[in-house]
C-alpha cells in the first residue's frame, strides 16, 4: 500500500498545501488572530515536517515543540479549531488530493483536537483569572 504522504503528492504538494491553508488561515476573520505576530514561512516549515511525518513519511523529522506545548498559550476554543478543519478540508478538495487520504489527513488532523482546544474547567479558570479569549 503507497503511504499517506506519497498518495498526498510527497513533500512538495503537502508544502503547497500548508502554503495556501496558512495564507488563508492568517488572513481569516474568524481565526487570524491567533496567528498576529507569527512567522507564517516558519509555521509552514515546521508544519510541513510534522504533516509529512504525521501521513507516515519516516525521513521527514519533526524537531519543533510538541503539539500541546506548541498551542499551550493560545486561546483556541471548539470554533476556532472547527474553522481550521474546514479550511484545511477546502484547501485539501482544491489541491484536488484523493477521497482516501483527504479523509485520512482529515481523521488524524481531527484526532489533534484534544491536545490544542481549551475546554471545560481549564478554559474556565483562565477566563476567571482575567485571561484574554
Amino acid at each position: 500500500m503507497t503511504p499517506l504522504h506519497e498518495q498526498v503528492g510527497g513533500e512538495a504538494a503537502i508544502a503547497a498545501i500548508l502554503t495556501d491553508l496558512y495564507a488563508l488561515l492568517f488572513a481569516d476573520p474568524m481565526i487570524g488572530f491567533l496567528f498576529e505576530g507569527h512567522d507564517q514561512a516558519k509555521i509552514v516549515r515546521a508544519q510541513t515536517f510534522f504533516t509529512r511525518r504525521m501521513l507516515g513519511d519516516t525521513t521527514a523529522v519533526y524537531e519543533g515543540k510538541s503539539i500541546p506545548e506548541a498551542h499551550a498559550e493560545l486561546p483556541i476554543l471548539p470554533g476556532h479549531f472547527d474553522r481550521r478543519h474546514h479550511l484545511l478540508a477546502r484547501v485539501l478538495r482544491e489541491h484536488g488530493v484523493p477521497d482516501e487520504p483527504r479523509e485520512a489527513w482529515l481523521r488524524l488532523d481531527q484526532g489533534l483536537r484534544t491536545a490544542v482546544v481549551k475546554v471545560g474547567r481549564a478554559r474556565a479558570d483562565e477566563l476567571n483569572r482575567g485571561e484574554p479569549c
